[in-house]
């Protein structure tokens, strides 16, 4: 999968994409992570990705300070790959990793964010009155949520959220087509909901990327039917149809704006942190050497 992932970016945005993997000789622990690169090889993040796909592999073991060991030496591999390309963009490492320190020790700058995260199966007991609410009106009315493989149902939702929010997906019908043929149906997830009248109304699109991860990639909804509960029925059918498929968690993406945590904190998931890290540019090095200075000579004072 990380593979098709790499490959779709890479003729979506232009970008190059290599999988890399850090390892020592002596033991089959091993951290495995996607690198993008823009035109000058620096490093880069896609549109719609919201982190570097990066997996830890520690050796089997119920000993803790082995898999904090593991982690610490070949974190020290990957921080030595990311400073040989440079560059100012930050490096977005997943919620799992939740130890940067090898990163701050290097002299990484970091900023923490947040995600939601729901556990499969997912009871909609855990779901905030308002959200059960309307899932009820949306089947009371009519509406019914499905699996589509017709991107011409979900392109049009995607475009009236645009319209709507003065935003862009930067996604033409022909990415969604293309992406739907490398990553393949079992991988790349489409929800549609449909009006009593049978009109796709609200949709979705939720990246797999294994049993473990899987992620809320696109979403869209006409204007006309967002008080009927469409968009919390489709996504109700989601995690149903996702926990069918054998697969452990969904990542909400995102939580960092009001409105966003707002909306989507009714589903009951656990608040998650995850980081960016970056090297400090050559401003914030001089401002930092320049504070230093400054103390020093106000302590001699």
């Amino acid at each position: 999968m990380l593979t098709r992932w790499a490959d779709f970016n890479h003729l979506k945005w232009g970008c190059s994409a290599n999988i890399v993997k850090f390892q020592n000789s002596d033991s089959n622990a091993y951290i495995e992570s996607l690198f993008f690169f823009n035109q000058k090889g620096k490093l880069f993040l896609p549109p719609l990705n919201p982190f570097h796909p990066t997996f830890f592999h520690p050796t089997p073991t119920d000993k803790p300070y082995r898999i904090n060991q593991q982690w610490r030496q070949l974190s020290h591999q990957m921080i030595e790959e990311i400073i040989r390309h440079g560059g100012a963009a930050s490096f977005v490492l997943p919620p799992d990793i939740t130890d940067i320190r090898p990163f701050l020790w290097r002299g990484f700058k970091a900023n923490v964010k947040y995600t939601y995260h729901l556990k499969l199966p997912y009871s909609l007991e855990q779901a905030s009155t308002e959200i059960r609410s309307k899932i009820k009106k949306a089947t009371q009315t009519g509406y019914r949520s499905a699996l589509t493989q017709d991107m011409n149902k979900i392109f049009p939702c995607l475009i009236a959220t645009e319209n709507r929010k003065g935003f862009h997906h930067d996604l033409t019908l022909s990415d969604l087509q293309l992406a739907q043929q490398l990553l393949g149906h079992d991988n790349f997830r489409c929800y549609v909901c449909y009006s009593p009248e049978g009109e796709a109304v609200s949709a979705s699109i939720i990246i797999v990327m294994n049993e473990a991860w899987s992620f809320g990639w696109a979403a869209g909804s006409k204007t006309n039917h967002l008080t009927n509960g469409v968009v919390q029925q489709s996504q109700h059918f989601a995690f149903e149809d996702l926990t069918r498929i054998g697969i452990h968690n969904v990542d909400l993406v995102g939580a960092n704006l009001p409105s966003v945590a707002g909306s989507k904190s009714g589903w009951g998931g656990e608040l998650v942190p995850y980081y960016q890290v970056r090297l400090p540019v050559f401003k914030e090095t001089l401002r930092s050497c320049r504070n230093w200075l400054n103390n020093r000579k106000g302590q001699k004072l």
